[in-house]
């Protein structure tokens, strides 16, 4: 999984409003434009990576790298990329041939079918690019038993909760949105068996896409899905024996956070093989997490706490232990730099362990000062958008995550949307949003409610 920047996302074609040069030198001039196939940060936290095909200047290939400085106060950078990128449409990659076999229908494509051809590897991993159709592990058992392994990265890491075989793959296809053909493949990815062995230790979770709160569309970092965690050893020998495995990891979890969730399921890691490529590091980083303490330093655990780090919720848990947690988050909700402030959100979705309900006389005030000295001050590169409105969201985000429903708290909530409907629409109607949920009402569209 990519990440995302500002309005930066994979598979979307960029011009270029602005030029600039990036940290390594590369010069991009007015009007460059190119399509991104791939946004990540570096482990310390301290850069991000955008890979694109900018049209017809690339060296050595039609893939070049940009690279920007995470603290940098110039140039393109978070909470800046609207002032450097026009976002263009949709471009996904290029559609692999696919085995002779029937389309699948756009209106119901076929669920996946075991492919006893796939039991060959018999668990190892495949040293050559095969298409996998809609499976998304080499093996002949039934893609029912397939889990995506945590946590998130790049390229695709799945299992096989009966065989135990993991595969990694990169993944192909159209959301339908201009062809309306909606399709997705997956190919494996030549890996180490070395490699594979070890990723083969991380956990193995179910994600529950439909899962999330209805509220609306955000940055991807906000965005939090639910998600049913296996210990890497899980096995199961049938349909029923899964069905009763999950219904007993369900009634376990369900009163749980999801970093003991999480944190539970990681046992006996090793330490990182050599080589492991660049698009499988939030796994070096995920294990990097699972030995640093609430007493680390505190640098590390927000680097580790930062919304785009595949450690957030771990580290988040570490620093909501420390003595000094409501100081340090409310420090740093209240920092003027991004990846300081993601980390205190990290901490504020996830702080009722420092806070004795939603009536803790430090919860609302405190939060609505902070969200009351914002500026107000209009976008410069977004018209009707406040230049703080993603500070708002992600306020408004983890306060719904909170629970934090006390009436002081939905005062609070109103009269920020009544100060921000005539400059910022979209965080008003947000605003309400969030009181709607934190009041009990069903915010999905009428077609989903159950009747």
């Amino acid at each position: 999984m990519g990440a995302t920047v500002d309005h930066l996302e994979s598979h979307h074609r960029y011009t270029v409003i602005r030029g600039f040069t990036d940290a390594k030198g590369v010069r991009v001039p007015f009007e460059a434009s190119g399509v991104i196939r791939m946004i990540d940060i570096s482990d310390d936290v301290t850069e991000i990576y955008i890979d694109w095909e900018r049209e017809g200047v690339a060296p050595g290939g039609p893939t070049e790298r940009l690279t920007f400085l995470m603290k940098a106060t110039d140039g393109p950078r978070t909470n800046h990329m609207r002032t450097y990128f026009e976002k263009g449409d949709l471009v996904m990659p290029p559609r692999e041939r696919k085995p002779a076999a029937a389309a699948p229908s756009p209106a119901a494509p076929p669920a996946p079918q075991a492919d006893p051809s796939l039991a060959r590897f018999e668990g190892l991993h495949p040293q050559e690019e095969i298409c996998l159709n809609e499976n998304r592990v080499a093996c002949g058992c039934d893609p029912a038993f397939h889990r995506t392994v945590w946590p998130l990265a790049q390229l695709g890491v799945n299992a096989c909760l009966r065989c135990g075989a993991v595969t990694v793959t990169r993944q192909v296809g159209d959301d339908g949105h201009h062809t309306g053909n909606a399709w997705t493949a997956y190919w494996t990815v030549p890996t180490s068996q070395v490699i594979v062995d070890w990723l083969a230790q991380f956990p193995r979770m179910n994600i529950a896409y439909g899962g999330a709160p209805w509220r609306w569309p955000m940055a991807a970092e906000l965005v939090r899905y639910p998600i049913l965690v296996y210990p890497a050893d899980t096995r199961v020998a049938d349909q029923a024996s899964l069905d009763a495995l999950e219904a007993r990891l369900g009634a376990e979890q369900a009163a749980q956070s999801r970093a003991w969730c999480i944190g539970s399921a990681c046992t006996n890691i090793s330490a990182v093989p050599p080589d492991v490529p660049e698009a499988l590091n939030a796994f070096i980083v995920a294990r990097h997490a699972l030995y640093i303490r609430p007493g680390s330093d505190l640098d590390i655990l927000k680097s580790h706490a930062h919304l785009r780090s595949p450690s957030c919720e771990l580290a988040a848990d570490l620093l909501l232990r420390r003595p000094d947690a409501y100081g340090v988050m409310m420090e740093w909700l209240g920092s003027a730099d991004a990846n300081t402030f993601s980390a205190g959100v990290a901490m504020l979705r996830d702080a009722r362990r420092i806070f004795s309900g939603p009536d803790d006389p430090r919860l609302a005030p405190q939060v609505l000062r902070i969200l009351d000295g914002l500026s107000l001050e209009p976008a410069k590169d977004v018209p009707g958008r406040v230049e703080t409105c993603l500070r708002f969201e992600s306020f408004l985000v983890a306060i719904a995550d909170l629970g934090a429903n006390s009436p002081a708290m939905l005062d609070g909530l109103s009269a920020l949307a009544a100060k921000l409907h005539g400059k910022d629409r979209y965080v008003a109607d947000a605003a309400r949003v969030v009181m709607n949920e934190l009041n009990g009402v069903d915010n999905r569209p009428p077609e989903y409610r159950k009747s």
